[in-house]
């Protein structure tokens, strides 16, 4: 299973595989973790190399320290965080009601109409990625100005797939 870790604000993409095995930003390492005598007590043990860390909860987020340091910590699997991404306005308008393509994908189905009155935060566009159906909702409250999409197509990354203006 593939997880999104950030720290600091820093994206890290963390891989567990079936077979036991971690891939971190690519690199296989050897990683093994216990629970201390308690609940927010860890033992990390590294590539052979072995840390203490203790971790609390802040405000949706983990507070990890590490070897003297402090690091603020989300981790999500890859369908929260993508889902996280689609929440955010920013994260599928690029221009004043561009809605683009937050992932490749295929358009499952078109919501809209041209000349529509949608509202902000309104599902505009479904789109199929990694087998997940993930709604792309409107960033701004607007008229249907174009449609670019339709049914059963593919589409890239960054794709406009409606103007609303």
């Amino acid at each position: 299973m593939k997880y999104i870790a950030e720290i600091d604000n820093q994206p890290l993409e963390i891989e567990v595989r079936e077979d036991g095995r971690v891939v971190v930003a690519g690199r296989e390492i050897h990683a093994d973790i216990r629970q201390g005598s308690r609940p927010e007590h860890f033992s990390l043990i590294l590539d052979g190399r072995s840390y203490q860390i203790w971790m609390e909860p802040v405000n949706g987020t983990l507070r990890v320290h590490l070897a003297g340091f402090d690091f603020e910590v989300r981790v999500e699997d890859e369908r929260a965080h993508r889902l996280r991404q689609l929440a955010a306005p920013e994260a599928s308008a690029h221009g004043a009601g561009e809605i683009r393509a937050p992932m490749p994908g295929l358009v499952v189905k078109v919501l809209a109409e041209a000349g529509q009155e949608v509202k902000k935060g309104q599902g505009v566009v479904i789109v199929e990625a990694m087998k997940m159906e993930n709604e792309i909702r409107s960033p701004v409250a607007g008229t249907v100005k174009e449609i670019r999409v339709k049914q059963r197509q593919a589409v890239e990354k960054g794709e406009v797939l409606i103007v609303v203006g």
